[in-house]
This record gives C-alpha cells, sequence and structure tokens, in this order.
C-alpha cells in the first residue's frame, strides 16, 4: 500500500492543509500514520484518489502503486460509489439551511401557541385608601361597590417571517435548490421539473457567483404576473425584470444578480 504524506497531499490536490482536514472529516476517511516514519501521518493511494474524484481535482505527479507481495489486489471502487459519495456530501452541506429553516418555524410556532402573561392589576389597601379619604365615618346604608380590575392587555404576536426556498451556487459548482419543508431538491436547472416547481412558487431566494436578489411575483393579485428581483441596499430597493417562468435560466438569474450587484460599487 503505497502512503502519501500530508504534505504531499495538499501539493498534489492543490489546497491548503485546513481544506484537506476538513475534507477528510466530511468523507470520513482517517489519517494513518506513516509505516517507515511513524511520527509522519499521511493517506492511502486509495483515498486520495477517492478525495480527488469526490472534488474533481487531478493529481499530476502521483506516484505509482507500490505492489506488496502479501497484499492482494483490491478493485476500484464503481461510479455508482463515487456518485452516492457525491449525494451524500451535498446533503451534507444543505444541512445548515435546513437546521436553520426548523429553527425559525420552531420560534414562529413557538410565538403562536404562548402569549405573553397578562400584568397583574395593581391593587390599593383598604387602610391606605381609608386614609386618602380621612377619618371620616362610613355610613352604615352605603354599599361600597367594587371596581372590576383594569383587562390586562396582551399584545397580538408578532407575524411569521416566511421562509423563501434558496436557489444557492454551492461549492462543488453546482446549483442547488433547498426547500424550506423538504430540504435539498434533486432538481437540475432549466429542466421541465425546476420550471414547473418555480411556476408553483410566489417568491424564492437566489445567491450565485455574482450576487444575490429575492425573487418575486404577484401571482395572488395577477395570476399571470411576471417574475422581478429586487434587492434593499443603502435604504434604496433596486429593482430587475426577470420576466415569465420560463425565462428563469441560470444564465438570466445570474445576470440579474450582477446588474443589482453593480449598484454597490
Amino acid at each position: 500500500m503505497t502512503m502519501i504524506t500530508l504534505t504531499d497531499c495538499c501539493r498534489l490536490l492543490a489546497i491548503d492543509g485546513k481544506t484537506l482536514r476538513r475534507w477528510l472529516a466530511q468523507a470520513g476517511l482517517p489519517v494513518q500514520a506513516h509505516p517507515e516514519d511513524a511520527p509522519s501521518k499521511g493517506l492511502s493511494r486509495e483515498h486520495l484518489l477517492l478525495l480527488a474524484r469526490a472534488h474533481h481535482r487531478r493529481l499530476d505527479g502521483l506516484p505509482a502503486e507500490q505492489a506488496s507481495p502479501a497484499s492482494t489486489a483490491v478493485p476500484p471502487a464503481s461510479p455508482e460509489f463515487f456518485a452516492q459519495l457525491l449525494m451524500a456530501l451535498q446533503a451534507l452541506s444543505a444541512l445548515p439551511a435546513q437546521l436553520a429553516a426548523v429553527q425559525q418555524q420552531l420560534a414562529d410556532l413557538a410565538a403562536r401557541v404562548q402569549p405573553p402573561p397578562p400584568r397583574p392589576a395593581l391593587t390599593v389597601p383598604h387602610a391606605q385608601r381609608r386614609a386618602a379619604r380621612g377619618s371620616a365615618p362610613t355610613p352604615t346604608k352605603a354599599t361600597v361597590r367594587s371596581r372590576p380590575a383594569a383587562s390586562s392587555r396582551t399584545k397580538p404576536p408578532k407575524p411569521s417571517v416566511a421562509v423563501l426556498p434558496l436557489i444557492e451556487y454551492g461549492r462543488e459548482g453546482r446549483y442547488v435548490v433547498i426547500c424550506p419543508t423538504h430540504g435539498l431538491l434533486a432538481l437540475e436547472p432549466e429542466t421541465p421539473e425546476w420550471f414547473a416547481y418555480l411556476a408553483t412558487r410566489s417568491s424564492f431566494r437566489f445567491v450565485g457567483k455574482h450576487g444575490r436578489f429575492t425573487a418575486h411575483r404577484e401571482v395572488e393579485r395577477l395570476p399571470g404576473a411576471a417574475w422581478r428581483a429586487h434587492r434593499s441596499m443603502r435604504s434604496h430597493t433596486y429593482n430587475v425584470h426577470l420576466g415569465s417562468t420560463e425565462s428563469l435560466t441560470i444564465a438570466a438569474l445570474e445576470q440579474a444578480a450582477a446588474a443589482l450587484q453593480a449598484h454597490l460599487k
């Protein structure tokens, strides 16, 4: 088994040590001690190839496998295995956004179920009221009418903030769609499923390579309304016309994000 030091792994993958440790943690790959130099740590050739394929990296100058007489040949992993590993890495990268959406929904639900407690009514002792009126005797036939306590005022709960679907350019160089209720969706951009999903929405957020914005259309008031992108910057809201749902391609979304981003310069 060929062992490659961590320094050589970073050089071959063209990354730093921090990124290499993060990739190893995501893939669940262990760091092993070098067979000839115990204090030195490294990776096996198979594990390095697995990281390179998962992150689309070329390994120029990778040393050849050293055959061992006592070792048996291990068959290479199938393409289905790498596809499943890539899907698992994408699902792990989408977990923070899904967790944030769940926390926001729990906070909104708690605000609706638990209203603030009412304020206690302030009562004045009988002796203080009598001293304030003076020492005059109270008529025997007079009846004292007790005033009802002032009704406590409860503030209505704040309206919940809706969590919008997110279209984001991921770390693997792909665009992913994250639904607030169903999490990561298996949607490829500009496919019939992509446009069918956007046709059911009235708004979504987009975070691309050149900027970000919030897209919206008034489907409740105008069923055939077109999409528009808007972003608030420096106490001003800028808008860009996007067109119909069939016009929401990746190129159109990136062009709108770049146009809005240009207002910051």
